[in-house]
């Protein structure tokens, strides 16, 4: 009977132990994929600002627009 309740045991154990390790894998996942997120934006934003600020200060007036024309 010992037996029997030592092997149910050690099922229990090895299942709950790769649960456990399946949910701690997800976390992990789902906080680099958040950290990935952020990193993505922040660089976005800064590639807008560079944008903005050489679009403003990029020569004549009359040829950004003939160069932005040709984008619409």
């Amino acid at each position: 009977m010992t037996e029997i309740l030592a092997a149910i045991a050690a099922v229990i154990g090895v299942i709950v132990g790769a649960l456990a390790g399946h949910l701690a894998g997800r976390r992990a996942g789902r906080r680099e994929a958040e950290r990935d997120g952020q990193a993505n934006a922040s660089k976005r934003l800064e590639r807008g600002r560079e944008a903005v600020r050489d679009g403003r200060a990029a020569g004549d007036p009359a040829e950004r627009l003939r160069r932005n024309d040709g984008r619409w």
